[in-house]
């Protein structure tokens, strides 16, 4: 009897053990990338103590998380998740040990006052759906987790599937920072627009997108710090102005680790979509050997795409006005490359609608506006003819002129 009585406890024993170590299984997910290695992701092989055992601010890595809205019943898109689902992420996060961080605690790290374990998880919501107060709120002040919400003022209405303002105050209570998504949730489209009519409009529309936010989330909500750019659309203009009107902090739709060096006003965020659930694993996934932005096209290029084979303006490593006018590469020479492929990629902009000149071979792009942030990475991609795709990148300096150089000593 007693022999059977071991046995058994051994067999519970296991099964605890298992569990711990076990995450929590993921929806089956169609769109997964068949070289993901699962078993990168499974942070909780450090033991509780090790995860919670804070490290110099630089050995620091945090992932962002970014979700919409939910639904057990609706169908599910890229907006919107099943609530199951984000359940089993949170009870992922869990069991994995990891420490879920407040905005603030993200923003004394990122400013230098204050250490962090070595993994930390910072959970977004953006827009302001109903569905975050109804289904996700529940789930997260069940695991006690703080949480930011992001939101557009003029979706603050309760009527339909958004938020009312009582429901954003009740979730303050229990953990919510709230952060601003714009007035209006203009679409890069519309900011490209404006952009179009000059200076002077593109300013009137950033007062009333972004400072506009700022001061209404303001009175409704109590100090505001951070800012989140609606469709990941940013513009120099927009990165000189946001700290003018009282923002410490913005985040992307670019995914990534955050690392202590991180732009402040471009912070990496993984978007988590409701039919890729691969994301969330993606995010999950602190091994050594994950990139400090997987997923993140631009940081990534630098060093795993070479140098462009065919000449390119400015060069690579060059020092070029911030007043650059045009930036170009020259591909006649490339062997067999189908000129009507060929799309470009330039940090701060992102996909740019570059000129093919398929009788020269001549693809350039001139930015509408000065640009801001060095160094500036291009990222050229394209296909041959036999349907075999190539990707070449370079980065180049800026050289400021008089006047910003003696703003940048005065700051």
């Amino acid at each position: 009897m007693r022999h059977v009585l071991y046995m058994v406890g051994l067999l519970v024993l296991g099964n605890a053990w298992a569990q711990y170590f076990e995450p929590p299984p993921m929806n089956p997910d169609p769109l997964a990338d068949p070289d993901y290695d699962a078993s990168a992701a499974r942070v909780s092989d450090l033991p509780e103590s090790d995860n919670a055992r804070v490290v110099p601010r630089e050995q620091t890595r945090v992932a962002v998380l970014g979700y919409h809205n939910f639904s057990n019943t609706k169908p599910v898109s890229e907006m919107l998740m099943r609530t199951t689902e984000f359940q089993e992420q949170m009870e992922y996060i869990h069991k994995a040990g990891l420490r879920v961080i407040s905005m603030q605690e993200f923003l004394d790290w990122r400013l230098g006052k204050r250490q962090l374990p070595a993994r930390c998880v910072l959970i977004t919501l953006d827009d302001g759906w109903r569905s975050v107060y109804t289904d996700a709120y529940p789930i997260l002040r069940e695991y006690g987790y703080p949480f930011t919400l992001f939101l557009y003022t003029k979706y603050l209405t309760g009527r339909g599937d958004s938020m009312t303002p009582q429901m954003i105050r009740e979730m303050q209570q229990h953990g919510a920072t709230i952060g601003s998504h714009s007035t209006s949730h203009l679409y890069p489209k519309s900011w490209k627009h404006v952009a179009a009519q000059g200076e002077e409009a593109f300013t009137q529309l950033m007062d009333t997108e972004m400072g506009g936010s700022f001061q209404k989330l303001s009175e409704l909500f109590g100090p505001i710090k951070t800012y989140c750019y609606p469709g990941g659309y940013i513009t120099p203009p927009m990165l000189e102005r946001l700290p003018e009107y009282g923002y410490v902090a913005a985040f992307t739709v670019i995914p990534g680790k955050v690392a202590v060096d991180e732009d402040v006003l471009q912070i990496h965020r993984y978007m988590i979509f409701g039919t890729d659930s691969s994301i969330f694993r993606r995010a999950m996934d602190f091994s050594s050997s994950a990139t400090a932005a997987v997923g993140q096209q631009i940081a990534h290029s630098r060093s795993a795409s070479p140098v462009p084979p065919f000449p390119v303006y400015p060069a690579p490593n060059a020092q070029a006005s911030e007043d650059l006018p045009m930036i170009s590469a020259q591909m006649g020479t490339v062997p067999g490359a189908d000129l009507t492929s060929v799309q470009m990629v330039v940090s701060g902009f992102g996909h740019v609608p570059a000129k093919v000149d398929t009788s020269t071979g001549t693809v350039q792009w001139s930015p509408p506006l000065r640009l801001y942030q060095p160094p500036v990475t291009v990222i050229v991609s394209w296909k041959n003819t036999d349907g075999t795709a190539h990707k070449a990148s370079w980065f180049f300096q800026l050289r400021r002129g008089t006047d910003a150089q003696q703003k940048s000593q005065d700051e």
